[in-house]
């Protein structure tokens, strides 16, 4: 299993309150898979994504990642883990808007020690595999969305992650574009790769192999292999 949230809770305090805003998150992802959490705005699939995504820490339970606990690990550690076993594609792309495709692909291998001879090579390759062979040097200014994204995807595997975890991966783009990413997420399944996708496109959603639905801070799904119900104590009655 390459992630489990078991009992997990995520709160935040607001003033003199503490807003609840993910409540007992049960999830089971094995490696391979191929999962999309959809759900409303406001109903907690950001939060969750950054839980994922080692960019928080959880409030209560645990969060075991690749045989992993990190449930309290120090944000060193979580920061090591986003560079080595997570990779991030995100709506808006997040470019360097003053650096060419070839070097934003560079950004996470150097921030891993890779010599740079080592890091050009690499992210070439890893452009190439996404059809931007020819586009190496463009700047972010100089590409269509579908382009800017391509190299979001080829930035994101390129320290080989454990896991891809796409945030409305085509929420920014046209139909045709958006369908080539899907294209490409589908084609690094095929391949192995584990993918957990935030959407709340159902379109969008329905290519993954397995999806969950988050409301009101609360996962649920029909697929008990997934989602397993929850065990612990008794969910207040305002939570259900």
């Amino acid at each position: 299993m390459i992630l489990e949230m078991k009992n997990v809770y995520k709160d935040f305090p607001q003033g003199d309150f503490t807003v609840n805003v993910l409540k007992h998150i049960n999830i089971q992802i094995q490696e391979g898979d191929y999962v999309a959490i959809t759900g409303p705005s406001g109903s907690g699939k950001t939060t969750m994504m950054n839980l994922i995504g080692c960019l928080d820490s959880v409030t209560k339970g645990q969060m075991i990642l690749d045989g992993e606990d990190v449930s309290s690990y120090t944000d060193n550690q979580l920061s090591d883990l986003r560079l080595h076993k997570i990779g991030f594609v995100f709506q808006n792309f997040e470019l360097l808007g003053q650096k060419s495709a070839i070097k934003n692909v560079c950004v996470p291998l150097a921030f891993a020690g890779v010599p740079k001879k080592e890091q050009m090579e690499r992210a070439k390759e890893a452009l190439e595999r996404v059809g931007l062979g020819e586009r190496l040097d463009f700047k972010p200014n100089q590409l269509s969305g579908g382009q800017k994204q391509r190299v979001a995807i080829a930035r994101a595997m390129i320290n080989r992650p454990r896991i891809l975890l796409a945030d409305e991966p085509t929420g920014a783009l046209d139909s045709a574009s958006g369908k080539a990413v899907m294209e490409l997420f589908q084609q690094l399944n095929d391949e192995g790769t584990t993918i957990i996708m935030i959407t709340h496109d159902a379109d969008v959603a329905a290519k993954a192999k397995r999806r969950a639905v988050m409301r009101d801070g609360i996962l649920t799904s029909d697929d008990e292999t997934l989602v397993p119900p929850y065990e612990g104590e008794e969910v207040p009655e305002n939570d259900q």
